[in-house]
């Protein structure tokens, strides 16, 4: 399942502020591979998507529904990213807020565009990558993680976070769910997380990391939210919008799996990032040499008074 950059981002952030593994690239690195996990995971969603609700279509059609969802986001998302570098001109006194409107204006279309065209999976897949692709065309301009762009965004996810996770629970029914789902619901979460724990530390073994190291690579790409807050209500709205009545269950199930998964593994996943960083990842040397002279300094201005 994918990883949520919303939950990582911000805790990544303030390790590496603090100098915890900085020297080896950790914090880009779990950064960078969840970018690539949410991409595979919109992927796949949308190809099962496809084959669940175009089974009277030819086999043909359905064999290829995947991988043009896959070409259509890749294409539009490399395209519109390379755009957002390109208009305006770097030297434009309102380059942030035109930057801004490319990026926003372009996942929009990117989102609404592919539902139109009933390649749903196509529209998230292209919101990543151009995002993606902006990012590293802006670091060629001496833009760097923390740009302008990225702090309206930034200030725009506060307001919309609690409204989409708020929208996600109104469709939620308590009083229908099956606590026996419920139950092997919250059996599957756990196990799936403890097969992907152990996979990620074995995935990471041909590196140079050590042991701590990879045992945190193992927790911090635990959480999950946002890809599961909105591809989650997808599949009920589609059995909805094509009236099939058989589907429902299904849909309300994957809706109450994709809440449990935030539940879950949300704040678990940035609590053990947040614990679990300062204890594993080595601290930056520099960092270290001006933790020890405030210390230092402490004890001297202690012993003075």
């Amino acid at each position: 399942a994918a990883v949520s950059p919303a939950v990582i981002i911000p805790c990544l952030v303030s390790l590496s502020g603090r100098g915890y593994g900085v020297e080896k690239g950790i914090p880009t690195l779990v950064i960078a591979a969840s970018s690539a996990d949410d991409v595979v995971a919109i992927s796949g969603f949308g190809i099962f998507l496809g084959l669940t609700f175009f089974q009277d279509a030819s086999m043909v059609k359905l064999m290829m529904h995947g991988p043009l969802e896959i070409l259509l986001g890749v294409s539009f998302g490399t395209l519109w990213g390379l755009m957002a570098q390109w208009i305006p001109n770097k030297q434009h006194r309102n380059v942030t807020f035109f930057r801004w409107v490319i990026l926003f204006s372009g996942g929009l279309i990117a989102l609404f565009g592919a539902h139109w065209l009933k390649y749903d999976g196509a529209g998230g897949l292209a919101t990543i990558i151009m995002a993606f692709v902006a990012g590293m065309q802006w670091r060629k301009d001496g833009w760097g993680d923390h740009n302008p762009v990225t702090k309206v965004f930034t200030k725009m996810w506060i307001i919309l976070e609690p409204l989409i996770f708020g929208l996600i629970g109104t469709e939620i029914q308590i009083d229908k769910i099956d606590p026996e789902t419920l139950g092997w619901g919250i059996l599957v979460l756990v196990t799936a997380l403890l097969f992907r724990m152990v996979g990620t530390f074995f995935a990471v073994s041909c590196g140079n990391l050590n042991a701590k190291e990879k045992i945190f690579l193992a927790f911090a790409w635990m959480p999950k939210a946002t890809v599961q807050a909105a591809l989650g209500p997808i599949f009920l709205e589609r059995a909805k919008l094509l009236e099939m009545t058989e589907m429902y269950q299904m849909g309300e199930q994957i809706l109450t799996l994709a809440v449990l998964s935030i539940l879950i593994t949300a704040p678990l996943g940035a609590v053990s990032i947040m614990g679990l960083g300062p204890k594993l990842l080595k601290k930056k040397k520099n960092e270290e040499d001006e933790d020890e002279r405030e210390n230092a300094d402490l004890e001297n201005d202690a012993h003075e008074l």
